[in-house]
């Protein structure tokens, strides 16, 4: 916001369970932010051990420790909304890095109260060795993009005003995945986008993790809410070519992860579920996996080429 104060922008971060050393490295990137005014919310998750004294050699009065009874993630996010005082929001994670000058940079792109701002996010391994970059060009208002997981941005690296946060509505502690989907496509619903491919966030990318077909189950169940949801709020869009779009994009997302899980049965039921919603980007999509060359015209979109739910992939994910 050239010529105008910064606002107070207030980070948060729940914590459950944490890498000590990534924890305290983590505050350190949240507190080194330049050129802006802010406060930190370490919200502790009812961790066995106390968070504070992870961090006591971290003394700084911008920082404050809330200590909840263990409720997972979202109703750790909400305890640090009830007490944050920032104009602008910004959630991040208790072992990923935020680049030092990003704040200011995600606030060059906020216009008023109904702008949320982007950047890249680069994925590492956990020595902080980038691998890939993850990062959208998309502009405006995208709603109907987030819902399709064509929104391809982290939630470390998105700035929210607090009045789009607020009219969006808390986080859903019911949600064990895909949670941050569910809240980011929400707040899009009353604000436009902005933003660029600059990296402001690195996340680590643990090693030996695995997706398990339990996993891809209880991912399908939870898109599979997001997208009743986002037509109950929107009823006039019931039948429409974006419904159709949305479960076909839920079909293929879904058979592609039990694909790559080795579940080829599941698999092709999601596949043809795809086929049967939306058949000509899906055909081509379902073509190329099983070995054949796509028909004509029936190449799949970007929706089709990734798994938008994969974990901490983005918010049309996880």
């Amino acid at each position: 916001m050239p010529g105008h104060p910064f606002p107070l922008v207030t980070l948060i971060m729940p914590v459950w369970m944490p890498h000590h050393a990534w924890l305290r490295a983590a505050v350190r990137s949240a507190l080194a932010q330049q050129r802006c005014r802010l406060e930190l919310i370490v919200v502790d998750d009812g961790n066995p051990g106390d968070v504070t004294e992870l961090l006591r050699d971290i003394r700084d009065t911008r920082m404050r420790v809330v200590r909840i009874e263990h409720a997972g993630p979202n109703a750790a996010r909400n305890a640090g909304l009830a007490g944050a005082q920032g104009d602008w929001i910004r959630f991040i994670d208790a072992d990923d890095i935020i680049v030092p000058d990003s704040t200011c940079h995600l606030g060059t792109f906020m216009n008023g109260d109904g702008m949320v701002a982007y950047g890249a996010t680069a994925v590492t391994d956990e020595e902080l060795r980038v691998r890939r970059v993850i990062s959208t060009t998309l502009s405006g208002h995208i709603a109907a993009d987030c819902l399709l997981g064509r929104f391809h941005v982290r939630l470390p690296a998105l700035l929210f005003p607090r009045a789009v946060v607020e009219t969006a509505g808390p986080w859903d502690p019911a949600f064990r995945v895909s949670g941050d989907w569910d809240f980011v496509l929400r707040t899009v619903e009353h604000a436009s986008v902005a933003g660029d491919d600059r990296v402001v966030c690195y996340y680590r990318r643990h090693s030996g993790s695995v997706t398990t077909t339990a996993d891809i189950s209880m991912g399908e169940i939870a898109r599979a809410r997001i997208i009743n949801r986002y037509f109950e709020r929107h009823p006039h869009e019931h039948g429409t070519a974006l419904e159709r779009r949305a479960w076909g994009a839920l079909h293929w997302d879904r058979g592609m992860a039990y694909w790559r899980a080795g579940a080829r049965r599941r698999a092709l039921v999601r596949l043809s579920r795809a086929l049967l919603v939306t058949p000509a980007p899906a055909a081509g999509a379902l073509a190329r996996v099983m070995g054949r060359r796509p028909p004509r015209g029936a190449e799949p979109g970007p929706a089709a080429r990734r798994d938008p739910c994969s974990p901490k992939q983005g918010p049309g994910s996880a």
